[in-house]
């Protein structure tokens, strides 16, 4: 079992989602995650140009599930902290996202959970997932690197509003017992990332 965000995200079968996104103004973009039944699982929202590009991840009931923001100022190589709820402590970091090559033209990134709480050991600077692909073209994979183990991927792709417009969707797979709110933030993460380049 993958559970990162909580294990109430880890179904015991394949996990479809629709991801639609649309862009509220030149400042705001919003996503919505569906089932397929079209019941409304996630929204995440957030700004465009702040500084920290901040995104929040709700429930259906408008409850703060995780925060996605980048660390610092945005440089070149894109370095993403995603915290529980609102939170910005240390204590409530879920993981952080981070492009692996500067001169990469494949999007891709790699994906550290932070260290047990009462672990000095630091040393280990592989990463605990790789995520390769964008969702457009259905090239989206996250995947366990050690195992080369596929967790997740974006299995269809279609445009919904137009380009011009910022909205499109997408569907994306996620296999059993692998936490879908943690898919979710990195795919929003993917999408923000892929869209500075």
């Amino acid at each position: 079992m993958v559970s990162v965000v909580g294990e109430m995200f880890c179904n015991p079968y394949t996990t479809e989602l629709v991801v639609r996104r649309r862009r509220e103004s030149l400042k705001r973009e919003h996503y919505d995650v569906f089932d397929l039944s079209d019941n409304l699982i996630f929204t995440v929202e957030g700004g465009i140009w702040n500084i920290r590009r901040k995104r929040v991840l709700r429930d259906a009931t408008g409850i703060p599930l995780l925060s996605m923001r980048t660390k610092g100022l945005v440089t070149m190589r894109y370095k993403w902290e995603v915290y529980k709820g609102e939170s910005t402590e240390s204590e409530d970091l879920l993981f952080s996202a981070r492009e692996p090559n500067l001169l990469s033209f494949k999007p891709s990134l790699d994906v550290t959970l932070p260290p047990p709480q009462n672990s000095t050991d630091i040393s280990s600077i592989a990463p605990d997932f790789q995520t390769f692909g964008r969702y457009i073209g259905s090239s989206f994979k996250l995947f366990e690197p050690i195992h080369n183990t596929l967790l997740a991927e974006v299995v269809h792709d279609f445009s919904w509003g137009g380009p011009i417009k910022g909205s499109y969707s997408f569907k994306v797979r996620v296999n059993p017992y692998i936490d879908f709110a943690f898919v979710v933030a990195l795919l929003v993460i993917t999408d923000d990332t892929s869209n500075l380049r």
